[in-house]
């Protein structure tokens, strides 16, 4: 079997499928209908490699490597889905140790959904980690994990493992400051180590042209995979609804499918066709491939390519009109090129460019203002007072002095907790996200950019009633810097939980935080 890296390697345009696991034992028979359908796909040539979810849409599933080895067994490739929602860093590093020791190297690493069902309630979510510092630690893996033996109390080398990693963006969001963060997300991936591209769902051409335009602007020669996803017409409610993280149908193309389902096929043949149209129009654009989901049996997946390959001697921008779904007062990153309706690479939006600063003002409150004096004059490391709070913190944790440590400590937190409602994580990325504390007013705890669950500027999980903290940090940090500082331009943080319940103060002060982190671990080896 030839490695799914090397097909894409080769130029060959791929195609992928998506399989949704199911709840339940593989021989009751939702299980017997996964594993049918999984068998069809396998023995069909023109499918280059399967994809497996993982707790799909924050439900329990079936895990994926159950499925993915019997995949393996029949000769095709397998992609699968790796979540931070259910897991610790260790259980995903134990978990990456396995599918490295079973043969399955291609991953698609993800934060994965909210949980949204469970034994008696939901369960409670993990998020140690987010995508980023899942790609972090399964990139040092493949460059052989360096850890502290317990015997020897010096550091060593694991063996390398050889994932093919992929990761996922949103480029279908609704405003500035939605798209431009999931944008600088994407950045931090692929300079973490991802190897490939699948994108979220959505149903606007020139947006999927726009992801392919950022791309070459920035010099990522990095395999794109479009994701064509199967509409029906309950589908198409959900992803209009916002019931569905990232996943977007607008409301012109909600009245087609409405319009469609009152056929006597309920719309199977639009559904079918219009897939086709978007294969077909990301092929001839420069995606690398296409990624097929949303069917549930193998004759609606044969019928996609067989339309698409009839479709083919048609010059695919015919069909840019009919896959550009805009709602309404959507942002783009780039001018529309009026020749062909899709995006202009040579010319960036002038709301982008030429931006007033009142206009992002709502968010830069007074506090925040304080904020950034106090740190350019304490907390920076090489501001003025770093050295002598250096002094100070390092005195203060000598045990006779503990009773004084322990009144710094408590001073810390007043301010902290009235400010921010600090949780005492200890490893403070309050700088890192314009003093927006991640444990208080992320649900996901995200420290390296957005999930891909906002909608219309609010997160995904307060019923829209709270704006997203990456939006709130994003509005800050242009107010301030304009296009030149992007709040991602830095390593990915990945927060120690050993400092939580101690003092952030201390702990940037005398070089123990995630910050720090890379100057101390550098030394120490």
């Amino acid at each position: 079997m030839e490695r799914l890296r090397d097909i894409i390697k080769s130029g060959k345009f791929v195609i992928g499928a998506e399989l949704v696991t199911t709840r339940g034992k593989l021989q009751q028979k939702n299980g017997q209908m996964l594993l049918k359908l999984a068998e069809d796909l396998s023995i069909d040539e023109r499918l280059d490699w399967i994809s497996l979810t993982d707790n799909a849409g924050g439900n329990p599933m079936i895990a994926p490597d159950i499925v993915a080895r019997q995949v393996l067994q029949r000769g095709k490739n397998v992609v699968v889905n790796i979540t931070c929602k259910d897991s610790s860093r260790n259980m995903l590093e134990s978990l990456a140790w396995k599918y490295a020791s079973e043969g399955i190297e291609n991953m698609m690493v993800l934060t994965g959904d909210y949980p949204v069902d469970g034994y008696r309630g939901i369960a409670y979510p993990v998020f140690d980690l987010d995508s980023v510092g899942l790609l972090e630690m399964l990139t040092d893996m493949n460059t052989g994990l360096r850890v502290n033996s317990r015997k020897s109390g010096r550091f060593i080398n694991l063996g390398s493992t050889d994932f093919f990693l992929g990761c996922t963006v949103s480029p279908f969001k609704l405003t500035e400051a939605e798209l431009v963060m999931q944008y600088e997300k994407l950045r931090l991936k692929l300079k973490t180590g991802a190897d490939f591209i699948i994108p979220q769902m959505g149903y606007d051409i020139r947006k999927s042209h726009e992801l392919l335009c950022f791309l070459k602007e920035h010099k990522f020669n990095v395999p794109l995979i479009a994701n064509v996803y199967l509409l029906s017409p309950g589908v198409a409610r959900t992803f209009n609804n916002g019931m569905i993280a990232g996943c977007v149908v607008s409301d012109p193309l909600l009245e087609r499918v409405n319009k469609a389902k009152q056929s006597a096929d309920k719309g199977k043949k639009f559904f079918i066709e219009f897939a086709a149209k978007q294969l077909v129009a990301y092929k001839d654009m420069g995606y690398n491939g296409v990624h097929i989901g949303g069917f549930d049996n193998y004759k609606d997946f044969a019928a996609i390519l067989e339309q698409a390959k009839e479709y083919e001697s048609a010059p695919w921008c015919d069909f840019v009109k009919e896959l550009t779904n805009p709602r309404a007062n959507e942002f783009y990153l780039y001018v529309k090129d009026e020749s062909t309706g899709l995006a202009d690479r040579q010319q960036k939006n002038p709301v982008y460019i030429n931006y007033q600063k009142k206009n992002y003002a709502k968010h830069v409150t007074l506090a925040y203002r304080f904020c950034r004096i106090v740190h350019r004059i304490f907390f920076s490391y090489h501001s003025p007072m770093f050295g002598f709070c250096k002094f100070i913190y390092s005195v203060l944790e000598k045990k006779r002095l503990k009773a004084l440590n322990k009144l710094a400590y408590f001073n810390e937190k007043m301010w902290k907790v009235a400010l921010f409602g600090c949780k005492e994580c200890g490893d403070c990325s309050l700088p890192d996200i314009t003093y927006l504390c991640p444990g208080e007013q992320c649900a996901k705890n995200q420290r390296n950019g957005p999930c891909g669950g906002s909608l219309n500027e609010r997160c995904e999980l307060t019923q829209r009633e709270k704006d997203c903290i990456w939006v709130k940090a994003y509005y800050r940090n242009k107010y301030y810097n304009g296009n030149n500082a992007g709040l991602l331009n830095r390593k990915p943080v990945i927060k120690d939980n050993s400092l939580r319940y101690t003092s952030g103060w201390a702990n940037c002060f005398l070089l123990r935080d995630h910050k720090a982190y890379e100057k101390v671990h550098d030394e120490n080896c």
